[in-house]
């Protein structure tokens, strides 16, 4: 399009006589007038027969332009075209421009916006400075002939320098049938930054009642901007959101969430819910090379930090955009790193921040504040054969109730690693000494241990030797790449110390203690907040003599791609009391032989409780617009030597679909828990825990998606009497939500939660 008329415009100009042509002070044209016939009477100049008026970075072909040299006013008639930058950008029949003032009347009037689609159609419209008013308009995305879907509007503008349109008193209509009116609209044609609101959120349940969000953007300059959502629940309350955004010079990007939900009395009493008040942020931030931007550091040295801090005090807070949102994890980690590195050596500092909202509060969590590491990459020690790294790591534990510690620990691995045979076997020997310190503080109201109160600190050393042997072959089969690992490794323990706190006693006992409801402990008749307890803290178990059997094969074919992989573990424990062999044999298989089909499968086999510990079989294939997938897990946890007592921990099975037939589109999902049936006594029912089933349609400028699911919802309540401190309800949700798609404009749904339990 654009080749072509770039081509009539330079073939009119070489047949056409020059009726008028002006210049700036460099000489380049800024107005000019040509056609096939060029007369003048008076002040005006007559152009008919592809006539062609050229006015700065726009020019204009019709049948007739008559041009007043006086007024300076060009009239424009017959089959008029407006082009900007090579692209039809507005036709008529009828135009009239003002030079002087950058004026124009143009009747009929049509624009269409090349980059995203969206046109206007009016009976007469005025243009000036490139911004054009209009009345009693039609707006859409779709083709200009029967859309099937468009707007009519009172008044509006379109700004063809900033792309924007401003519309008054919009109602949208799906063919013939009005379904949405507001009465203001402002968007952004190109999908750039602009401020004004954007497309409503609807939603309906009886348990929050009709939910509407207005979102509000503001982007009053080039670096920063922000949506404002208030939002109004009208069984529950009322909140907002902020949503802040922002770069700075040196191109580091922050984000910053803050979200509040308030809910009434009688709605609180009615669930149990145990805040009124739902309140939190997050905030994100990245950088790198942080010593260069900001202290004027030359050298490359590698560095940045990353930053993210969640705070939030109720689980609802992660559903105040998508308040129907599944979240099965009460857990939130908030992280902070820096970091700095050299070819050689590696520095970082890390703070960790655990929210758990399953527990009534998060006073007897541990947070990492902060820890301290350094790391010496692998490198030769005297020659090239021997080869050393080392690791320190300083930790600060910390809460607010029970006890906290501060541990530094530093591992030196040596060893050298031999290349024999043309590499396809390789030797190794290995030593790894471990030395740790740790003190404890804050233990007042802990159980330390009988003849260990007045203890504040311990050490620990510990020496391992490791020698292993790997063998690599791989060899081309024509169309297929096949390569086989073995490897076999022996480690044992050839020193062991420890004191204090880290005394081996720990290991081998525990107190005898009742657990409250509350999270603390009865130990002798005595309340404690908690008990010394070093085996959750790190691994101080006595070391045992153990081998490591791996062994790994891969075919892959043309391009690349795996065919199939197969992967065996097994570790013999030679110390182990029971069995040298009570560990499983672990084997994880794929197979993929056809584009688009993946099959993969964990199977992990206890030889000494002879039955299978861990299976799962997890299939997927992807092809055009149509996927599938489908995963069953099943564990088992072995308990009881003399029963041999198994119990089954997870028995799940999940399966998704979605394909688009042409006429329509389906989407499927299920997920089901076998193991409900024994929680609700045999219930049929209980073993689906949730699925959805949709239909949805996409036609070019217009989608639509009708979608039916279950959902088990967890949220936080006032029951503070369980055990451990968990409080939390699950609520069964089915719920119906439609959604629809004007292109380019916007999508937007409509959800009603119409069962809960």
């Amino acid at each position: 399009m654009k080749g072509f008329v770039v081509f009539l415009i330079l073939a009119t100009c070489l047949l056409a006589q020059v009726a008028e042509q002006k210049k700036d002070s460099n000489g380049n044209k800024i107005f000019e007038l040509l056609a096939d016939k060029v007369y003048a009477e008076g002040n005006k100049v007559y152009a008919e027969g592809n006539a062609v008026l050229l006015n700065n970075d726009a020019y204009i072909i019709a049948k007739k332009i008559v041009f007043d040299r006086s007024k300076k006013i060009a009239d424009i008639s017959g089959n008029v075209k407006i082009y900007k930058g090579g692209n039809l950008f507005a036709s008529s029949e009828k135009t009239q421009i003002r030079l002087n003032d950058k004026y124009a009347l143009i009747e009929p009037f049509y624009i269409q916006d090349t980059t995203s689609g969206m046109w206007v159609s009016a009976l007469s419209a005025s243009s000036q400075d490139g911004v054009y008013s209009f009345k009693k308009a039609i707006i859409s995305g779709c083709s200009i002939e029967r859309p099937i879907w468009h707007m009519n509007i009172s008044s509006g503008y379109f700004d063809s320098n900033k792309s924007r349109l401003s519309i008054w008193n919009p109602t949208i209509y799906l063919g013939d049938v009005p379904i949405f009116y507001f009465p203001y609209l402002r968007v952004s044609t190109n999908n750039e930054r602009s401020s004004g609101f954007l497309f409503p959120g609807f939603g309906s349940s009886n348990r929050d009642g009709f939910v509407l969000t207005q979102p509000f953007y503001i982007a009053p300059q080039s670096f920063w901007d922000m949506t404002l959502s208030p939002q109004v629940r009208t069984s529950r309350g009322a909140g907002a959101s902020l949503e802040l955004r922002a770069v700075n010079s040196s191109n580091d990007n922050f984000l910053l969430n803050i979200k509040y939900l308030y809910s009434k009395d009688a709605y609180r009493n009615y669930w149990n819910l145990r805040n009124k008040h739902v309140f939190g942020f997050d905030f994100l931030h990245s950088s790198a090379n942080v010593l260069q931007k900001y202290f004027g550091l030359k050298n490359s040295l590698d560095n940045g930090i990353y930053l993210d801090f969640l705070y939030m005090n109720d689980l609802d807070y992660l559903r105040f955009d998508k308040y129907n949102a599944l979240i099965t994890d009460g857990t939130r980690v908030s992280k902070i790193n820096l970091y700095l590195q050299s070819e050689n050596h590696y520095y970082g500092l890390n703070f960790r921040y655990f929210l758990n909202l399953n527990k009534i509060n998060n006073d007897t969590t541990f947070q990492t504040l902060p820890t301290l590491q350094y790391h010496k990459y692998l490198k030769p020690l005297f020659y090239k054969g021997l080869l050393y790294s080392i690791d320190y790591e300083m930790k600060n534990i910390a809460r607010t109730v029970g006890y906290g510690y501060v541990e530094n620990s530093l591992s030196i691995p040596i060893g050298i690693q031999l290349s024999l045979f043309n590499k396809w076997l390789s030797f190794g020997a290995w030593s790894d000494f471990y030395v740790s310190n740790l003190a404890i503080y804050n233990q007042q109201n802990s159980f330390i241990g009988t003849g260990f109160e007045n203890s504040k600190t311990g050490n620990y050393l510990s020496a391992n030797y490791t020698f292993n042997i790997n063998m690599d072959l791989a060899k081309d089969y024509n169309k297929v790449f096949h390569i086989m690992q073995f490897d076999v490794s022996f480690s044992a323990p050839y020193l062991r110390f420890s004191n204090g706190l880290l005394n081996p006693v720990f290991l081998n006992s525990a107190p005898g203690y009742v657990a409250n409801k509350d999270g603390s402990y009865t130990i002798n008749g005595r309340i404690y907040d908690d008990y010394w307890n070093p085996i959750i803290i790190n691994d101080y178990a006595a070391g045992s003599r153990v081998i490591d059997l791996k062994f790994y094969q891969y075919f892959y074919g043309a391009g690349g791609r795996e065919l199939f992989y197969w992967r065996m573990y097994e570790r013999l424990n030679l110390d182990d009391s029971i069995s040298f062999y009570r560990l499983p044999l672990e084997n994880k298989i794929g197979f993929s032989p056809i584009d688009g089909l993946d099959i993969s499968s964990i199977i992990s086999y206890s030889f000494f409780w002879q039955n299978f510990q861990e299976v799962s079989l997890s299939a997927s294939y992807r092809h055009k617009y149509l996927y599938s997938s489908l995963t069953y897990y099943i564990k088992n946890q072995f308990s009881d030597l003399t029963t041999l007592k198994q119990e089954t921990t997870a028995n799940n099975l999940s399966f998704s679909f979605s394909n688009d037939f042409g006429y329509f589109g389906l989407a499927a999902s299920l997920n089901l828990n076998f193991n409900n049936l024994k929680q609700y006594n045999g219930d049929i029912s209980s073993i689906i825990t949730n699925w959805s089933i949709g239909i949805f349609k996409n036609i070019r400028c217009f989608g639509f998606g009708l979608k039916l699911a279950s959902t088990r919802t967890p949220i936080l309540t006032n029951d503070s009497t369980a055990t451990g401190g968990f409080a939390t309800s699950v609520l069964n949700n089915t719920y119906l939500k439609f959604e629809f798609s004007f292109s380019p404009l916007a999508q937007s749904g409509l959800t009603y939660r119409f069962y809960n339990q």
